[in-house]
């Protein structure tokens, strides 16, 4: 996918561009010409109606030259904003849909990097290309027609000039172009630390890290400015040399050109007019030159939207649609590994539930549980075995749809800097402000939230409030949505018991025609499930209700042991 083709929807103010840019270039290059007429012939002679009927000519020109150049600008800066904002959305909207392992392929600081600084770039190109490179060439053929008519012979001089302003952007081009790569993959390791500083800040001051981070990140930045250094090195340098040789072919014009004006074969009007279309020809060429060396930074960042707007994303699900609630949800055989990895988190699971019917999931720390709700959200794609929602394999169902019947509360709790009524709304976009009240009652949520709940503002990702606060608080906005299947990973465990069971008895009665799956390290937590399903290793080590498992199942047994739990609650 070529992303200039997103410019094909701005043809017609593209074109309008290129027209004024055109009209702006003929007004330049017809200016010098009128101010020969002015001194070689009004001036010389003392014509002064001449010189007033020319220099009201130039004003026109003057005054077509500025309109047409200010209207350029408009409309090319109008398209380039419409095309960096469509570029943006594209790969914004391509990121959004990009699984969890295609992100793992790029990495956050990455995408983040090509959001921001490659489109930036390409901008940049955009709105230098609208009207610059249109200009310059422009400005180049008519300088040289207008300076050839002046004068044939002092046109020698840009057989001269010319070939070593195309060495100057020959070797921009050989020497820049392998270093705009390297230079952005060092930006991304720029922001991948600044990323993980700001994310990873408790764990490093925790363990006094600070020294140590501020160290790798320095290495980074210095690599960064080595080839930062060496990049600018190369723009600085091609500029003054390019000048130099447009001032040395002025020099040429005007000692050649003043022995023309001895032998009476050029006017100083015409001379002064040639000094000008030298300076047109030869500025357009170290414009193009300064935009094109621009070129391989832009082609490095080009490729890298492309390669995300290009990558074929790793897709879940099917088309086929669920028909109603999700009443059923079945386990034959399942396994799963996630991609890349050595050996497999689920191996041969099987399990059943109903409506109605509550699942609480079991085992030790790597066994599998959260793996197998990432399942059932269709995060991953099942490997061996199978995995049915009303009978229909998983991997046919399309899974917004299905995303659509489930709510969901993860481990790490998630919250946006937003009042509670809008993070709660996030689970259900129409939902009333009774409705709200009612999850916040049934999550216990209420009691901490004071008089107003629904306005009280929570800080980003929860910091205002305590791990089981933002536990019950991610439970209300799970139960604000009416969906037939309810997961809950691990939610429960940085509440005090007593809170757990007054809890578990509130969502019991408000979730009892659902499907609840309760992932737990604390066997009180679904003591009076239906099921419960033992993991160990990511095998089946159990499966049947609470005394049933304790007489048959030596691994429950011996986690209910040691937490006090050996006989069922009341």
């Amino acid at each position: 996918m070529n992303i200039y083709k997103g410019l094909n929807k701005y043809k017609l103010r593209i074109f309008v561009v290129i027209l004024l840019t055109f009209g702006n270039a003929l007004g330049e290059l017809f200016l010098p010409k009128l101010m020969s007429l002015v001194i070689d012939k009004g001036v010389a002679y003392g014509d002064t109606d001449y010189v007033l009927r020319i220099g009201g000519i130039m004003i026109i020109v003057v005054i077509f030259t500025v309109m047409c150049r200010a209207s350029a600008a408009y409309h090319s800066s109008k398209t380039t904003m419409a095309f960096s904002r469509d570029l943006r959305y594209k790969l914004f909207k391509k990121i959004n849909y990009l699984s969890f392992d295609d992100v793992e392929h790029f990495s956050i600081s990455s995408l983040i990097t090509r959001t921001t600084d490659d489109v930036n770039q390409v901008e940049q190109m955009v709105l230098m290309g609208l009207r610059p490179l249109i200009r310059g060439p422009l400005m180049f053929i008519g300088g040289l027609i207008m300076a050839l008519s002046t004068n044939v012979k002092l046109s020698a001089v840009f057989p001269i000039t010319i070939p070593f302003i195309g060495i100057g952007i020959y070797f921009v081009f050989k020497k820049g172009l392998p270093y705009f790569p390297i230079l952005q993959r060092r930006l991304d390791k720029l922001n991948e630390l600044f990323r993980r500083r700001l994310t990873g800040l408790r764990v490093i001051r925790a363990f006094s890290k600070d020294a140590y981070e501020e160290e790798i990140f320095d290495e980074a930045n210095l690599s960064y400015q080595e080839m930062a250094t060496k990049v600018n090195k190369l723009l600085v340098n091609v500029r003054p040399m390019l000048g130099t040789i447009l001032n040395f072919g002025i020099i040429f014009v005007l000692y050649f050109g003043a022995r023309l004006i001895d032998i009476r074969e050029m006017g100083i009007g015409d001379l002064m007019a040639f000094i000008q279309y030298i300076t047109q020809v030869l500025s357009a060429m170290i414009m193009m030159s300064f935009l094109l060396s621009l070129l391989p930074r832009t082609f490095a960042s080009m490729e890298r939207i492309n390669e995300v707007l290009e990558y074929e994303s790793t897709k879940t699900g099917g088309d086929k649609k669920l028909s109603g609630d999700i009443y059923e949800i079945e386990a034959k055989n399942l396994s799963f590994a996630y991609p890349d990895a050595s050996q497999r988190v689920l191996n041969d699971i099987s399990f059943d539930v109903k409506s109605g019917e509550t699942l609480g999931i079991i085992g030790g720390t790597g066994s599998g549980k959260s793996s197998l709700l990432r399942l059932l959200l269709q995060f991953y794609e099942p490997g061996d075995g199978e995995l049915f929602l009303n009978g229909i394999d998983i991997k046919t169902l399309n899974n917004y749809q299905v995303r659509d019947k489930i709510s969901y509360v993860p481990q790490e709790n998630f919250f946006f800097s937003k009042t509670v009524a809008e993070n709660l709304s996030y689970a259900k976009e129409d939902a009333e402000a009774d409705k709200m009240l009612e999850s916040l009652e049934n999550a216990r949520a209420k009691e901490f939230l004071g008089d107003k709940p629904l306005e009280k503002k929570i800080s980003r990702g929860g910091r205002n409030l305590s791990g089981g606060q933002r536990q019950r608080l991610a439970m209300a906005r799970a139960l604000t949505r009416d969906a037939s299947v309810y997961l809950f990973d691990d939610s429960f465990s940085a509440l005090d018991y007593k809170t757990d069971y007054e809890l578990r008895q509130l969502l019991k009665k408000s979730l009892e025609d659902k499907i609840v799956i309760v992932v737990a390290q604390r066997v009180a937590t679904i003591l009076n499930a239906d099921k419960i399903l033992v993991l160990e290793d990511g095998r089946v080590a159990g499966y049947g209700n609470h005394q049933e498992l304790m007489d048959t199942n030596e691994v429950y047994r011996e986690i209910a042991i040691s937490q006090g739990q050996a006989y069922e609650e009341e």
